[in-house]
């Protein structure tokens, strides 16, 4: 049976996954961004993020929830929220915060940045494969990657980016491993969604890696994403610009 709500969480997990600060590119003011989510062909939510970069400060904030015939079915809502500062273009979080509901169940998470630590606020009793939080300083919480993913962007190495994420329990890595012009002069990058640590058996034998694709057109000297799609057990998904 097709699990909608869980294709949900997890894809919106895929998709917070990026890095790199572009140099020379700057959000001078809060900026809205609407993408359209399908689900093996369907439309069945909607991703809303906004962004602000200031004095070397940034916020970020977005959520994802279910539209159209998904939403008939289960109420899906998921939000979240960070901030932190640039240093050296990248960017080093302070605080993320997230909340979901599914509808049958709520949840809460916080993440608390020090130079040497990371703070787990969850009600969630912990598990013996969950990762140490101190020991994913290297990595970007969820929502201050979103705004590296779905970023505009110059040209120069935008295919072949490599990181790590961690939501406060688990790590993934994101490789992009090589990328194409397309005959109407879009340009389309492929890469590896990797699940490192964190997740339990069961989790594992639904797949390591997942395959996913971002589709970028030029548009004012920036590559824009207009796409980002990605494969998994449950089927493919895509999250269209509008």
């Amino acid at each position: 049976m097709f699990d909608g709500t869980r294709v949900l969480r997890i894809i919106l997990t895929i998709c917070f996954l990026v890095v790199f600060l572009s140099p020379g590119y700057s959000y001078s003011k809060a900026q809205q961004n609407i993408f359209d989510v399908y689900i093996l062909g369907l439309k069945l939510g909607r991703l809303n993020y906004a962004v602000e970069l200031k004095d070397n400060l940034y916020s970020a904030a977005g959520n994802l929830r279910s539209t159209g015939i998904f939403s008939v079915v289960s109420k899906y809502k998921f939000e979240a929220s960070s901030q932190g500062k640039v240093e050296n273009g990248l960017f080093k979080p302070k605080y993320y915060s997230e909340k979901s509901d599914t509808g049958r169940r709520k949840e809460e998470k916080t993440l608390l940045y020090s130079r040497s630590s990371i703070e787990l606020k969850t009600k969630k009793t912990p598990k013996p494969y969950w990762q140490d939080p101190n020991e994913q300083l290297d990595t970007l919480d969820p929502m201050s990657a979103i705004i590296f993913i779905l970023r505009d962007q110059k040209k120069a190495n935008i295919c072949a980016q490599d990181f790590a994420m961690f939501d406060g329990i688990r790590r993934v890595k994101i490789k992009f491993t090589h990328g194409e012009e397309t005959s109407d002069g879009q340009l389309n990058c492929h890469g590896i969604y990797t699940r490192m640590g964190g997740y339990s058996a069961k989790e594992l034998k639904d797949g390591r890696n997942f395959p996913f694709n971002v589709k970028y057109e030029y548009q004012n000297e920036f590559y824009k994403v207009i796409s980002f799609q990605i494969e998994t057990n449950r089927g493919r998904a895509k999250f269209v610009r509008r």
